[in-house]
């Protein structure tokens, strides 16, 4: 094990024996940031949900991306992108020696057309980001193989969803987080195995219950404390979570009711020699978030369904392979460094927007790429050749493995996904070497009706809504309520959310806590644990030894 200073923050980090064995495995140098740094360089690059309206480049018909218009990047809209009349290596260019390897990437990038938003084989779907085989779903980001889904973020093989996120096998739920194989749930919370409930946290396989914790198995419980049926149903009328006074009322009972409750260490199930947080059904991963079927990941977020052998990635999965320093690569993806949106591609580093490319070099928006360098097809010995040149070179200059400077990417810090996981203000993101984007993102002022002139119960709501313009109570900003989404609340009774999507997507995220470890102790035996609650949360935290005889 070696220890080292990161050349950005300043802070020790250390690098195991394994951690070298994966850098001489994929012939990549060790890395001079520390873990949160690296993953912050990465996601300055990735704007999933800061959308702006913005004429096509090549067609010139307005389309809704995440490029503002502002930016001098050549963007085209789903359609030019994928059209068979123009390939990347359109816009390919000879290596020069003289110059930086990088340069020339960065030179290549700001030619070649970059699609919008990036979604594959969808029906009947739109404002989607980073997402592939979807159907009738609105405003989904990050996420695979749903259907009727709007305002989610990070959920998979789910149905008839609204404001869900991190979710895998869920549906007919709202404003829900963390949940698996679950069915009607409503503001829950690691969720696993549950039906017809609302308000759980940390429960499994339970079936109508309400305000519960640490609950295994049970129905017809309201605060972990078990009634008849009648008695459930009656008190759960009385509550009126119809109504978004009712709603209010309960979450705020529920969190005191959970205050002086234990919960376990982090969210990990059947997890073997792991650390990390919101992990289920993985081997050997370190420093993991998110993940789950997944094993021989270090230092990662959302590696998932099949991923192996990962490192410093941000959503590897889907068979994804010995992947290092990448984000959203997956589909059957393998031997892939510092690179993006390259699914489905092997053997390639510091490609970007390369789909089902093949032993490439630094190319961008070249998809089925082959032996290509900066987008130019080359045979595959005069490839093999030239790629080691460059690669030796990239080592003597001590780059090779170190993801693009801050520079390089198209978007500001403030729009992109580095800021909601690594806050920064304006000063500190440009002192940072980062950029910031002052393009305003959607209204204020233009509200219809007042809140107050708003049904409290959705009962007494009628479809005229969607006609109407919002105003967020936190934000201030404005918003719609589409048709489908009122169908959703309407069967599903649920009264009409007073603040927008954004903000609603932003208390789940600070709800499940950082990307981050911390040592505490167990406050039922004293053993130490790696813990995402630091020292100073208020939180019981039990081991898992402790939990599991408190409450499995």
């Amino acid at each position: 094990m070696q220890n080292n200073t990161c050349k950005k923050c300043s802070s020790e980090f250390e690098i195991t024996e394994d951690d070298f064995g994966f850098y001489d495995k994929i012939g990549v140098l060790p890395p001079k940031l520390c873990p949160e740094c690296r993953a912050q360089l990465r996601l300055n690059f990735r704007n999933e949900r800061s959308f702006y309206k913005r004429e096509c480049t090549k067609c010139k018909k307005d389309m809704i991306c995440q490029y503002s218009s502002n930016k001098p990047d050549v963007v085209w809209c789903y359609d030019c992108w994928f059209a068979d009349d123009w390939s990347g290596s359109d816009y390919a260019l000879d290596y020069d020696p003289s110059r930086p390897f990088l340069d020339q990437w960065h030179e290549l990038w700001m030619k070649v057309p970059k699609p919008g938003l990036v979604a594959q084989r969808s029906v009947n779907c739109e404002y989607m980001n980073y997402t592939a085989d979807n159907k009738n779903c609105y405003f989904v980001i990050e996420s695979s193989n749903n259907e009727d889904a709007i305002h989610c973020y990070w959920i998979q093989i789910s149905k008839d969803l609204v404001d869900c996120s991190f979710t895998q096998k869920v549906e007919r739920s709202y404003e829900s987080d963390d949940c698996y194989d679950s069915y009607g749930l409503q503001y829950c919370k690691g969720a696993h195995s549950c039906t017809n409930s609302s308000f759980l946290l940390n429960c499994r396989g339970c079936t109508d219950c309400l305000g519960c914790i640490n609950l295994r198995s049970q129905s017809h419980s309201i605060f972990n404390e078990q009634y008849t049926k009648e008695e459930y149903d009656k008190k759960l009328a009385e509550y009126r979570l119809d109504t978004h006074s009712g709603v209010e009322n309960f979450r705020k009972l529920f969190e005191e009711f959970i205050k002086d409750k234990p919960r376990k260490y982090a969210e990990i199930y059947n997890v073997l020699n792991s650390t990390g947080n919101y992990m289920t059904n993985v081997k050997n991963n370190k420093y993991c978030f998110h993940s789950y079927d997944a094993e021989e990941c270090s230092y990662c977020v959302h590696a998932w369904r099949g991923a192996k052998d990962c490192m410093d990635c941000n959503t590897a999965g889907r068979g994804a392979e010995l992947l290092y320093n990448t984000m959203n690569t997956g589909l059957e993806g393998a031997n892939v460094i510092c690179g993006f949106y390259c699914w489905a591609s092997q053997f390639v580093a510091y490609c970007v927007n390369c789909p089902n490319a093949q032993n490439s070099l630094g190319c961008v928006g070249y998809r089925k790429a082959k032996n290509a360098i900066l987008n130019k097809q080359y045979e595959p010995e005069e490839y093999e050749k030239l790629r080691k040149e460059i690669v030796e070179k990239m080592k003597q200059e001590g780059v090779y493995g170190e993801f693009y400077p801050p520079e390089f990417s198209s978007f500001g810090y403030n729009e992109s996904s580095a800021m909601i996981e690594y806050p920064l203000t304006k000063e500190e993101v440009l002192k940072q070497g980062f950029k910031w984007e002052d393009t305003p993102r959607g209204t204020y002022g233009k509200a219809t009706i007042a809140w107050s002139d708003v049904p409290d119960s959705i009962g007494k709501t009628n479809s005229d809504i969607t006609k109407e313009i919002f105003e967020c109570t936190e934000c201030k900003k404005n918003y719609r309520v589409i048709p489908n989404e009122f169908t959703f609340y309407k069967k599903c009774g649920v009264p009409l959310p007073r603040t927008c999507p954004e903000c609603r997507h932003m208390r789940r995220f600070k709800a499940r806590g950082p990307n981050a470890l911390y040592t505490r102790s167990c406050a039922k035996c004293a053993v130490k644990v790696d813990s995402p609650y630091s020292a100073n949360s208020p939180e019981i935290i039990y081991c898992e030894s402790c939990y599991n005889q408190a409450f499995a």
